[in-house]
């Protein structure tokens, strides 16, 4: 789970460079909806 976070963030950091927000936003999106995934696992 860790390193398909770290892909996204890699993949949304790309896109903002090449200025591309609209894909960034929803990469960032889909980020925290991970890391929020992440956080109710390791609580559980």
């Amino acid at each position: 789970m860790e390193k398909s976070i770290s892909k996204v963030k890699k993949d949304m950091e790309k896109a903002a460079k090449d200025l591309d927000f609209m894909e960034a936003a929803r990469l960032r999106d889909q980020m925290f909806a991970m890391q929020q995934e992440l956080e109710n696992m390791k609580r559980n």
